[in-house]
C-alpha cells in the first residue's frame, strides 16, 4: 500500500467513526425525547388525576347539598385538552316485574375529561375514571351505595357553559335539575328486579366497580359500551287462603260437593315467582355443609330405615341429597335443638310412610329441585302447618296413583305444578300451584294458624335481595375561570 492509499483509508475511517457517533447521538436523543415525553405526560396526567379526585369530592359535597359552591384547581392542563360534554355517559334505572317495566331514571349524566397524549382522565357520575390502551378503569368510586337491602343512588349530573375550557380552575355549584328527572319509587319494593344500566366510554371501569362493590348479577356489552347490574327484589307470598293457582280457571273439583272450596277460599290467575333460584342456592349451601354423617339412617338416596335405626328420630341439621331421594320407613323429625333443612337435587318420594314433626317451635323446610310424591295412605303431620314448608320446583303428587288416602299438613309452594289428584288425599294448610284438580273425596283445608303468614322468595345465589331503592338526580354546574 502506498502513502496515498494509506491517507485515504485514514480519512474514510474518521468519516465512518463520525457517522457512527452522530447516529448514536441521534438515537439517544430520540429515545430520550420519547422517554421524556412519556414521563412528562404521565406526570401531567397524575397531577390532573389528583385534581379530578378533589373535584369529584367537592362536586359530591355540592350535589348532596352540604355546601352551595366550591372552588377547584385541576393543576396544569397545558399538556392536554379539557372537554366537558353534557351528553356523554347515560344512566338508566328501571324496575322489571314480569311484563311490566317502571323506569325510575333515564338520562345523560355528563363527563369532564382531560385528554393527554396517552392517557385520558375523566369525572363522571361522581367517580373518577381513566382510559389507557383502550380500556377504562376506575380511579375513585361513583356515588352509588348498596348496604344490606338498600340501594341509594344519588346520580351526579354535570353541566357547564364551556365545552373546551382553557383553564383548569373554577367553581362548582349546585343547580336545579330538570322537571320529572326521577320517578318516585314506592318503598319497600314488593317484587321484581331493579336494573341499573350505564352507557359510557368507561363502561369497563363501571363493570369492575359493580362486580367488586355493588353485588347482584353484573354483565357488560362491549358492542354498546354498557354495563348492567341486576338486583332482585324479594317477593313476599302470603297464605291467607287455602289455595292459590297461577292459571286462570286453574281450580276444579269433581266428586263430593261438600269438599269443594268456596270462592273465598282460593284465588286464580295470580303470578308467583319461581322457587328455582332459591332452591338451587339452598342445595348448593347444603352440599357444602351438611349433617348427613350424624344420622345413621341418612344415606345418599334418602332416609332409609329411620324407624328402626338408632333413636328412631332425625335431629336438627341440614340434610343433603345429590339426586332423587326417598323415605323407606316411618320417619320422625325432632326439632328440639333447632331447625331441620332437607335439600334434594331431584325428586323426593315419601312413599307410603308416615313423616311426623314432633311438637315444638322450630321448623322443617324442604327444598326440592324436582317433584314431591306420596303413594298409599301416608300421614305427613305437624302440630302447626307453618312449621312444615315445602319449596318444590317440579310437580306435586305426580306419582300418587291408586285409591290411597294420603294426608299432608304444611305449606306447599309449587307454582310450576299442574296437580291432578288420584285417590282421596287430604291437604291441610296452604298451597300454591299452577293448577289443582281434585276428585272424589279429596279435601283441601285451611290451617288457621297460617293467617298472616308470609314466606320470602329471593333470587338465590348471586341475586342479592333489594328492598329499598332511593334514586335522586343532583345537578352541578362546572364554571371554569376565563
Amino acid at each position: 500500500m502506498n502513502h496515498g492509499e494509506r491517507g485515504q483509508s485514514e480519512v474514510i475511517g474518521v468519516v465512518l467513526l463520525l457517522a457512527i457517533t452522530i447516529g448514536a447521538v441521534a438515537v439517544t436523543v430520540a429515545t430520550g425525547s420519547a422517554a421524556l415525553g412519556l414521563v412528562t405526560d404521565e406526570a401531567r396526567s397524575a397531577s390532573v388525576e389528583n385534581g379530578m379526585s378533589q373535584l369529584s369530592s367537592q362536586s359530591s359535597l355540592v350535589a348532596l347539598g352540604e355546601t352551595d359552591a366550591r372552588r377547584f384547581d385541576l393543576g396544569s392542563v397545558d399538556g392536554g385538552q379539557l372537554r366537558l360534554d353534557e351528553s356523554a355517559g347515560r344512566v338508566e334505572v328501571r324496575i322489571e316485574n314480569g311484563t311490566d317495566t317502571t323506569t325510575t331514571y333515564n338520562g345523560s349524566i355528563g363527563t369532564l375529561e382531560y385528554v393527554g397524549d396517552r392517557r385520558t382522565v375523566a369525572m363522571q357520575g361522581g367517580g373518577v375514571w381513566a382510559m389507557e390502551g383502550g380500556r377504562g378503569q376506575m380511579i375513585s368510586p361513583p356515588e352509588y351505595h348498596y348496604r344490606g337491602e338498600t340501594l341509594t343512588f344519588p346520580i351526579v349530573r354535570l353541566t357547564g357553559a364551556e365545552s373546551s375550557p382553557a383553564s383548569g380552575t373554577g367553581v362548582v355549584r349546585r343547580t336545579a335539575g330538570g322537571p320529572g328527572g326521577v320517578t318516585e319509587t314506592e318503598n319497600p319494593l314488593r317484587n321484581g328486579t331493579v336494573v341499573v344500566k350505564v352507557q359510557s366510554d368507561y363502561y369497563e371501569g363501571w363493570y369492575d366497580f359493580f362486580t367488586r362493590r355493588a353485588d347482584g348479577t353484573v354483565t357488560k356489552d362491549d358492542a354498546n359500551r354498557t354495563t348492567t347490574a341486576r338486583l332482585v327484589v324479594p317477593e313476599e307470598v302470603s297464605f291467607d287462603r287455602t289455595l292459590a293457582v297461577s292459571d286462570a280457571g286453574g281450580y276444579s273439583h269433581s266428586g263430593n260437593s261438600d269438599n269443594e272450596l268456596s270462592e273465598g277460599d282460593y284465588v286464580e290467575g295470580e303470578s308467583f315467582p319461581s322457587p328455582g333460584p332459591l332452591i338451587a342456592d339452598q342445595i348448593a349451601a347444603a352440599a357444602a355443609d351438611n349433617a348427613n354423617g350424624t344420622e345413621s339412617c341418612v344415606t345418599p338416596t334418602g332416609f332409609d330405615g329411620c324407624e328402626t335405626t338408632g333413636s328412631g328420630t332425625v335431629g336438627s341439621g341440614v340434610y343433603y341429597f345429590g339426586g332423587d331421594a326417598e323415605v323407606t320407613s316411618d320417619l320422625t323429625f325432632d326439632t328440639a335443638d333447632g331447625d331441620i333443612v332437607v335439600a334434594v337435587d331431584g325428586d323426593f318420594d315419601i312413599g307410603d310412610n308416615d313423616v311426623a314433626v314432633e311438637d315444638g317451635t322450630n321448623n322443617v323446610t324442604y327444598y326440592i329441585n324436582g317433584s314431591l310424591d306420596m303413594q298409599g295412605s301416608p300421614n305427613v303431620s305437624v302440630d302447626s302447618a307453618s312449621r312444615n314448608v315445602f319449596y318444590v320446583n317440579g310437580g306435586f303428587l305426580d306419582g300418587s296413583g291408586g285409591d290411597g288416602s294420603p294426608t299432608l299438613e304444611g305449606i306447599v309452594y309449587a307454582p310450576n305444578a299442574d296437580v291432578e289428584t288420584n285417590g282421596n288425599p287430604t291437604l291441610r294448610g296452604a298451597f300454591v300451584t299452577k293448577s289443582l284438580s281434585t276428585k272424589g273425596k279429596a279435601k283441601v283445608e285451611y290451617d288457621e294458624s297460617l293467617r298472616g303468614k308470609e314466606i320470602r322468595i329471593t333470587g338465590g345465589a348471586g341475586q342479592n335481595p333489594l328492598t329499598y331503592l332511593h334514586v335522586s338526580e343532583n345537578v352541578v354546574e362546572v364554571d371554569f375561570d376565563r
